[in-house]
């Protein structure tokens, strides 16, 4: 008498209920992991562009053996804390109401020599920054999306505050505006692609800059991979270090401060 055995198997209509279940599940998931994965890179880079660019700095300083007088006063390290506040009248501000002329608020006098900062050494700090301490490839002096420097679908900050605010108007010369960033500032391509946009012009007197930290390369966004940051230290010390410049962040985006914290886990 012969015995006769049957292997059940999955019907068709299983397996496509199954695949449909996997596909659902990688739908919800997999933008998590890939938003988690490019969070993870964008800190990494910012860490790197942080570092290397500190250390430039302050191995200028080092090697010239005294302090560089290229940066804004440090939080709480300004002479004229208490003796003299920066204010305007309304009728000293633009269209846009951004405050054309300032004075002390004590006195009404003008504000004082080196109220924001020291920066006398300013363009001497920078010929040696950009063009041999930093690892620079390209420069644009100017008509840097011309030339190359941007990527094409970078954005100034006139209008991504235009973006979040849509009821307001924004100078379109105003800082890291759109046009004045890409016909009139200066930007630095590093060998690893970093590119760092000086404010106003060519080795200019002022320590102000945006980053893009890595580069060409997406989401090319305020407060994802493009920041504004300044340098800043007092007369003890010169520099003391690099800080965020609240400048533009677009949705979702991050300032420099916030970003250095999560990079570094402060």
């Amino acid at each position: 008498m012969s015995t006769c055995f049957y292997r059940k198997g999955f019907t068709l209509a299983e397996v496509l209920i199954t695949l449909g279940i996997i596909g659902v599940v990688a739908a919800l998931t997999i933008p998590t992991i890939s938003h988690n994965i490019q969070e993870i890179v964008l800190k990494n880079q910012f860490k790197n562009f942080y570092s290397t660019f500190l250390q430039a700095a302050i191995g200028i300083q080092t090697r010239e053996g005294r302090n560089i007088n290229c940066y804004y006063w440090a939080t709480g390290d300004s002479p004229y804390s208490g003796i003299c506040t920066a204010t305007c009248n309304d009728d000293e501000r633009n269209q846009y109401g951004e405050c054309t002329v300032y004075h002390c608020a004590e006195s009404g006098d003008s504000l004082p020599p080196n109220y924001n900062g020291k920066m006398s050494d300013c363009s001497k700090f920078h010929e040696e920054l950009f063009l041999n301490t930093l690892k620079t490839t390209k420069i644009c002096q100017d008509h840097a999306l011309e030339n190359g420097c941007l990527p094409e679908n970078f954005k100034g900050a006139d209008k991504v505050k235009a973006e979040n605010n849509p009821d307001k108007e924004y100078n379109p010369s105003g800082i890291f505006a759109d046009s004045v960033v890409k016909n009139n500032y200066p930007v630095f391509v590093l060998a690893d692609g970093t590119y760092i946009i000086e404010y106003y012009r060519y080795l200019g007197s002022v320590p102000l800059y945006a980053v893009d930290i890595n580069g060409h390369r997406g989401p090319n966004r305020w407060g994802y991979d493009i920041f504004a940051f300044t340098i800043k230290g007092n007369s003890q010390d010169g520099i003391k270090g690099i800080f965020g410049s609240n400048q533009a962040m677009e949705q979702g985006g991050k300032w420099f401060d916030t970003m250095y914290k999560e990079a570094f886990n402060k």
